[in-house]
């Protein structure tokens, strides 16, 4: 074999290191965007079950969701037509108003992250289908519970044709 055969033979075996090494590189990309989606959808369900968490330890908080809950016969249940800015200020003191927006606009921010995750691709948008219920009722939950500013993403995809938009939402 001369030294021309013996480059040329170097040649296609770099060739194919080359090849290899970007194949490599994508799978690595992959698995790489895979770990950062599972530590993104990680981070929001710590977050969830933070809010949770804080329910169950304050009895007063844990007292006005249980109140909240069984108007909207569960836990993030649609909100029930008849349920209006009017009948909560009926049904709920101002301290456990004052308690439920604070709980839901908390709550509201948190789905804002995932919407933002979303946006970003940090998050795929099927897992975006697990959480449209809840992301869909927490939107709907703070337009009866008086002027509040609605997250943007949030309004916008959960809000847009049944809330006069706000300075956040339009």
């Amino acid at each position: 074999m001369t030294i021309s055969e013996l480059g040329s033979l170097g040649e296609v075996i770099g060739a194919f290191g080359l090849i290899v090494t970007l194949v490599f590189l994508a799978m690595e990309m992959r698995l790489t965007r895979q770990a950062e989606e599972s530590r993104d959808l990680e981070q929001v369900q710590i977050r969830i079950q933070e809010f949770n968490l804080a329910v169950a330890t304050s009895p007063s908080l844990s007292a006005i969701m249980a109140k909240w809950n069984k108007l909207i016969d569960g836990h993030y249940q649609p909100l029930p037509d008849d349920i209006t800015e009017s009948s909560i200020i009926e049904l709920f003191t101002e301290d456990e108003r004052a308690a439920l927006v604070n709980y839901f606009y908390g709550n509201a921010m948190n789905m804002e992250m995932i919407l933002a995750k979303v946006a970003r691709g940090t998050l795929s948008r099927e897992t975006l289908r697990y959480y449209d219920t809840e992301l869909r009722e927490s939107a709907r939950y703070l337009t009866v519970l008086g002027n509040m500013t609605i997250p943007p993403r949030l309004g916008r995809k959960y809000l847009s044709n049944s809330v006069k938009p706000n300075r956040l939402t339009a």
